[in-house]
């Protein structure tokens, strides 16, 4: 099996002046390549170690970039002193020993801290629909990889559906159908970001449930998380 190529959506580097107060009502993140790298069925084992370094994106080494041409990930970042109290410490990684570490990608650090610290997003919720064929290895980063000191991704995470077993399959129609009843929120007030390298899932959900998509074929990247959130303000002034 082989990933398709997916072609970016249009980006925007922040959002208009006039779209900021309409937002969703709820925010939803694919994992696997689109908030963090490797995937998951890529690891040799349990990701259990934590990997401690400055949590800020604007502190990270410029050095640190994927070979497959990403954007720059918040990946081996510069040697940290702890007891510099202007750092912001935290797990920015998980490792799997003697193996790979998972970090998220900078945009997706950024788009995370964006929602943890901005007053806007108060009432927004956070979901994840990923495929995962590792769950328990999904969730163990979720509970561990912070995105401000003392707030991990778990603590942002309102509503998850991980894997592709039991009510869950390889398409996310079974995932937003699970979110939509689990949470409420009519799909058509949800936003998705996904990679879309192994399908077309933002298509999918468009026309079968009206949610709006985003995809992320390199990694969610800052401008388009706001590109998302762009999209969906402007089809509300439509309806």
């Amino acid at each position: 099996m082989t990933k398709d190529v997916c072609v970016p959506d249009t980006t925007v580097d922040k959002l208009d002046s006039a779209d900021e107060d309409v937002l969703p009502s709820m925010i939803v993140f694919d994992l696997d390549d689109c908030l963090w790298t490797p995937e998951m069925h890529e690891l040799y084992g349990m990701p259990s170690k934590p990997i401690r370094g400055n949590l800020n994106p604007d502190e990270e080494d410029d050095s640190s970039r994927h070979g497959r041409h990403q954007p720059k990930r918040t990946a081996k970042r510069k040697n940290v002193n702890e007891s510099n109290s202007d750092a912001e410490i935290g797990v920015v990684g998980m490792n799997v020993p003697n193996g790979q570490t998972v970090y998220l990608y900078d945009g997706a650090r950024r788009a995370l801290r964006e929602i943890a610290t901005n007053p806007r997003f108060k009432r927004v919720l956070i979901g994840v629909a990923s495929t995962s064929l590792e769950p328990s290895y999904s969730r163990h980063c979720i509970n561990n990889i912070e995105i401000i000191p003392g707030l991990t991704m778990r603590d942002l995470i309102d509503y998850d559906e991980i894997g592709r077993t039991g009510h869950l399959t390889s398409r996310k129609t079974t995932h937003f159908k699970s979110l939509h009843e689990k949470s409420g929120v009519p799909y058509e007030e949800m936003v998705f970001y996904d990679d879309c390298n192994w399908g077309d899932h933002c298509q999918d959900l468009e026309d079968t449930y009206r949610v709006v998509g985003q995809r992320t074929p390199n990694g969610l990247q800052i401008e388009e998380f706001y590109a998302g959130l762009q999209k969906y303000a402007k089809l509300c002034k439509k309806r």
